[in-house]
């Protein structure tokens, strides 16, 4: 049995599968008929590697081709580590190359937007990136298994870092547009149309 099309949304760092962008691609896929799911990620880096382990680790070849991972900002790290290590095409939204950059600015308890949760933002998980960088670097295997969608007037981070970093894939510019990306919806039939691409392109 064909295994079905799966979009995978990770969210950014005191976001959640709620965020604007996880609601816009949630009606995107379920309207295209493809399964959906946007795990919570607030959790310590290595409790989110356990989680993800999980959740495509035990994926077929054939489910693996078919399953979309996209992630925003912190979630575009997972998200390019997930493409690497498990051979999933990616779309990341102006993804956060190097968290363990941020971890300072951010240590002690930190409010989750939208939510009345909290997490505890410990100065160690600064380490913990690194070596989750190490591990599994945050790239895809094959340039032609990702799309890049980034803001140029991105507020939070250097939209050229990322531009630099992943310039043999795919990309799609929102000039003026900032970190949030206020015109994700405009560029999802893009996305639809790259994961159609790299589904076919497997076989």
């Amino acid at each position: 049995m064909t295994a079905p099309f799966t979009v995978v949304y990770l969210h950014g760092f005191l976001s959640s599968p709620a965020s604007a962008k996880g609601r816009e691609l949630r009606a995107a896929a379920e309207a295209a008929g493809r399964r959906f799911e946007a795990p919570d990620l607030n959790l310590p880096p290595r409790e989110v590697e356990a989680l993800l382990e999980g959740l495509f680790g035990k994926l077929t070849p054939d489910a693996r081709r078919r399953t979309l991972v996209t992630g925003s900002s912190l979630g575009g790290f997972w998200a390019l580590r997930a493409a690497r290590r498990f051979g999933l095409p990616a779309a990341v939204v102006n993804p956060c190359l190097e968290p363990w950059r941020f971890v300072p600015a951010h240590t002690g308890p930190q409010r989750i937007y939208g939510t009345d949760r909290w997490i505890e933002v410990l100065a160690g998980f600064a380490d913990d990136f690194r070596a989750l960088a190490r591990e599994t670097p945050p790239a895809p295997r094959d340039p032609a298994d990702l799309l890049v969608l980034l803001s140029t007037a991105d507020e939070v981070l250097d939209w050229r870092e990322a531009a630099q970093a992943l310039a043999a894939s795919p990309r799609i510019l929102s000039v003026g547009d900032d970190h949030r990306m206020e015109r994700f919806a405009r560029y999802l039939p893009a996305v639809a149309a790259f994961f159609a691409r790299r589904a076919a392109a497997s076989g």
